[in-house]
């Protein structure tokens, strides 16, 4: 178990756990899980949920073409039992996916970073296990 500052989730066996102020991670080789917290201006509630999908739209755009990807796929998924955004971007040979768990005044922001040719077993195991603690 990987524990962050106010959350925690669960990481493969022999990963390398690491962490800072606001995140906290797990990799190996260049597969990576991570959390990473920041602040909303205003508090969050599941009524926002479709609102704020433009702006993370456009947000995981500029993402994609920073890593000199695209989107390949948007989904809905549950991560502590909160209704959350999660996104998939080429990078290279590489799958990133990014989910956004909006609670309360945090985001939480989880990554996971894969080889297109790996499992995503790492990556659904983030969002299985996350918890806000």
């Amino acid at each position: 178990m990987v524990h962050g500052p106010g959350f925690r989730f669960a990481a493969p066996d022999g990963w390398r756990v690491s962490g800072g102020g606001r995140w906290a991670r797990a990799s190996r080789d260049s597969q990576l899980v991570q959390v990473t917290i920041f602040p909303l201006l205003r508090p969050y509630n599941d009524g926002l949920f479709d609102r704020v999908r433009g702006e993370l739209d456009a947000r995981m755009q500029g993402v994609a073409q920073q890593l000199h990807g695209s989107v390949v796929g948007t989904r809905t998924v549950t991560a502590a039992g909160i209704r959350s955004h999660s996104y998939q971007v080429t990078a290279g040979k590489d799958i990133v996916e990014y989910t956004f768990v909006l609670r309360g005044k945090r985001e939480y922001e989880l990554l996971c970073r894969r080889p297109a040719s790996a499992s995503d077993d790492p990556c659904a195991g983030l969002v299985r296990s996350f918890r806000p603690v």
